[in-house]
């Protein structure tokens, strides 16, 4: 008996042992099996995970040559964007010239054509300074003003018609666009009066009347052609306006180590003495606007003085019609003084201390023609840039002034694109 009912209890055990086999296979099959579900719950959680992370990093991911956001774009562009200074000594009537030095420092997209375009996108923290004298001895002097003015205007924009001072493009004075709103047409190309007449001749169509091969021809021209000269500099013309109404005899631009004063032929402390400018009258530091810098005060005595003021000719009556620091030889127009400066003469203190008044590095000026090229001198406190650009001096040395960033050098870059350190 005993036999029997251990083998009953032994068949009933199996039978359990069977149906809990195929309880557990029927779980795992529908993927009931809680150690099962725990795995895979997870392995897809984690899979979730680093999608999500693929995703987030391709999102913020800049591409090269691109960036995600149009925003960051534009602010990542300005902050790598250094401040640079370009400086463009005496064309006098070099057209040619000014648009070559223009492209070779980036300013522009090409040389030739109407349509030469400034390069914003990698201009935008660039400041052009031209130091004066586009006029005179060369043929193409109403060009290169035109030229100049037009590439400026494409870079004005709401507020700078007030600020004259703080342009992206700024045109100073030199004693040649003085001399033309004073009438002085002794260094005016003849070959530009004669194209000045044959364009009015023909303007009005006689052009037929005067034959230009004939030295009489040419005369008439010529004195057609002065007279449309003299009419363009005129105070309410564009070309006198921007003389006298918004013309600069210094301008403060770039920062650091590139900060510099740029002036035609040099302002000196005797200057500021002669326009009666105290250390009160301005504050170089001041961002308030409740006091101007130096440069400002400058350029407010000669635009006071200039305003309206139309010569006839050279008379001494009609030149004193004009304070001597503008007018006179020693003026800050004409002087030759700066470019002899030695440590021996006291010249060179006084260029330092000057350039410790206008609160900047060092002071930059055209006027006198440096035949071995741009230079300094007083330990760099003073660059000579008119490196006699001009065909009408053989155009000795084509280069340009450049400085960028705040620890930069100043450096002379010329048409081909070679820079040298000044």
């Amino acid at each position: 008996g005993n036999d029997d009912f251990d083998d009953d209890l032994w068949k009933k055990e199996k039978e359990k042992d069977t149906f809990g086999e195929r309880k557990r296979k029927k779980k795992r099959k529908s993927g009931k099996d809680d150690g099962s579900l725990l795995l895979k719950d997870v392995v897809a959680i984690g899979i979730l995970i680093c999608f999500f992370l693929f995703v987030v990093s391709l999102y913020f991911k800049e591409p090269r040559g691109q960036r995600v956001f149009v925003k960051t774009k534009t602010e990542k562009n300005k902050k790598r964007l250094k401040t640079k200074v370009i400086a463009i000594g005496d064309v006098h009537g070099d057209e040619d010239v000014l648009r070559r030095l223009l492209f070779a420092t980036g300013a522009t997209d090409k040389v030739l054509g109407e349509d030469v375009k400034w390069v914003k996108e990698r201009n935008e923290r660039t400041v052009l300074v031209q130091t004066g004298d586009v006029v005179d001895r060369g043929k193409d002097s109403i060009g290169s003003f035109t030229f100049i003015r037009d590439i400026r205007a494409q870079v004005l924009v709401p507020g700078d018609e007030d600020d004259v001072d703080r342009r992206q493009i700024r045109l100073l004075v030199g004693n040649h666009e003085l001399m033309a709103i004073q009438a002085d047409y002794r260094f005016v190309a003849k070959e530009e009066l004669v194209a000045l007449g044959e364009a009015q001749m023909e303007k009005y169509g006689e052009q037929e009347k005067i034959h230009p091969d004939s030295t009489i021809g040419k005369k008439a021209l010529q004195k057609v052609g002065l007279l449309r000269w003299k009419k363009l500099f005129a105070p309410d013309e564009a070309f006198g306006k921007e003389i006298r109404e918004f013309g600069s005899v210094v301008t403060v631009a770039g920062e650091g180590n590139c900060k510099s004063a740029f002036s035609h032929a040099g302002v000196l402390p005797e200057h500021l003495k002669e326009m009666k400018i105290r250390s009160e009258d301005y504050d170089n530091t001041d961002d308030s606007g409740l006091k101007k810098s130096l440069d400002k005060v400058i350029n407010e005595h000669y635009r006071n003085s200039s305003k309206g003021v139309q010569m006839s000719g050279n008379s001494w009556q009609e030149r004193s019609r004009l304070p001597s620091w503008i007018n006179g030889g020693d003026g800050v127009f004409w002087t030759r003084e700066p470019p002899d400066a030695s440590e021996t003469n006291g010249g060179c203190d006084k260029i330092k201390e000057i350039v410790d008044l206008l609160g900047v590095k060092r002071m930059v000026i055209g006027h006198t023609v440096q035949w071995q090229g741009m230079n300094s001198i007083c330990g760099g406190k003073l660059v000579l840039i008119d490196s006699g650009m001009s065909y009408a001096y053989g155009g000795r040395k084509r280069e340009a002034f450049v400085c960028e960033g705040v620890n930069g050098v100043p450096m002379a870059v010329d048409t081909n694109g070679k820079s040298r350190r000044i």
